[in-house]
């Protein structure tokens, strides 16, 4: 699929056209063989890049070539089966902005299929544009991870398996978040640092604040994994003392049980025994075995 967008003169919003104009914003999804052939001659679009941003595991990074500037981003989605987040591209030119992915990501829903308003549509803005939406979605993410663990945190005593479970889900999107994150900093430095995207004063500002929000997101991630980590902690040393209790339980009572099995075993067997025909001896059997429970009790108390 091959979208067109533009900001038509006087109007504050863009809008969807049916076809390319100069300076519009080219949304490519899941594109067919003939669409990518069809990119590759009307945009001059390296084929290997091209297909590289198809790639929902591609790593963020930064490339330059024949006067285009090709940016591979990660993006935070739930449309992904088992996945908590998937790669796109951006493709800065002169005369396009492009951007390419596997799946409709929420953060092209947010941007072009919304009502935010563009002061200026141009192609170093939209790349503004995209960065600070990104960075808000990740933050996002993270910190309603963080709110569902304090809220697991505050009685760690009523922790179910589901709740587990979903704490595993959570690290393991964090660890996938930490793993992108490194490269995602350090792709924003290489488009601040670089100078064939020309950005105005405020801009570069706007991207200096993003790497350092970037930054602290990185850092509370890994004050939630610790979280979660001591939370698991918590719950297998929970189940490993609960079972121990009922293992405890479970083998006084076997025992318990194994005294009057015992004597009347004994007085079962076809054989003859002491007082085996008197009247008193199942009530004096009875009392034996009361009386041996007592005092194994007595040595397992003490012990």
């Amino acid at each position: 699929m091959i979208e067109y967008y533009y900001k038509k003169k006087f109007k504050s919003q863009i809008e969807k056209i049916s076809e390319y104009i100069k300076g519009s914003w080219i949304n490519v999804v899941n594109p067919s063989k003939e669409e990518i052939e069809f990119i590759i001659e009307k945009f001059n679009v390296s084929e290997p890049k091209l297909i590289d941003g198809l790639d929902i595991h591609e790593n963020p990074r930064f490339e330059i070539e024949d006067k285009k500037t090709y940016i591979y981003l990660t993006a935070p989605t739930s449309k992904v089966v088992q996945e908590y987040d998937s790669s796109f591209l951006i493709i800065y030119a002169k005369d396009y902005f492009m951007t390419v992915s596997k799946y409709s990501l929420e953060l092209f829903d947010k941007i072009l299929k919304s009502k935010i308003q563009f002061e200026k549509f141009d192609n170093s803005r939209n790349i503004v544009k995209i960065l600070f939406v990104l960075s808000r979605m990740f933050e996002m993410a993270v910190h309603k991870i963080l709110k569902e663990t304090k809220e697991n945190r505050t009685d760690l005593s009523k922790l179910k398996t589901q709740d587990i479970e979903r704490l595993i889900n959570h690290e393991d999107q964090l660890n996938n978040y930490i793993t992108s994150f490194g490269t995602t900093i350090g792709t924003y430095q290489r488009i601040l640092r670089d100078r064939s995207i020309k950005f105005i004063r405020k801009d570069e500002k706007v991207i200096e604040d993003l790497i350092i929000d970037l930054n602290e997101t990185l850092n509370l991630c890994k004050q939630t994994l610790r979280t979660i980590s001591n939370m698991r902690d918590y719950y297998s040393t929970k189940l490993s003392n609960d079972l121990n209790k009922t293992v405890k339980v479970l083998t006084m009572a076997t025992i318990f049980l194994s005294i009057p099995t015992l004597l009347s075993s004994i007085y079962g067997m076809n054989v003859s025994l002491p007082f085996q025909n008197a009247g008193y001896l199942l009530p004096s059997l009875l009392l034996i075995a009361i009386f041996l429970c007592g005092v194994f009790w007595v040595f397992i108390k003490n012990k």
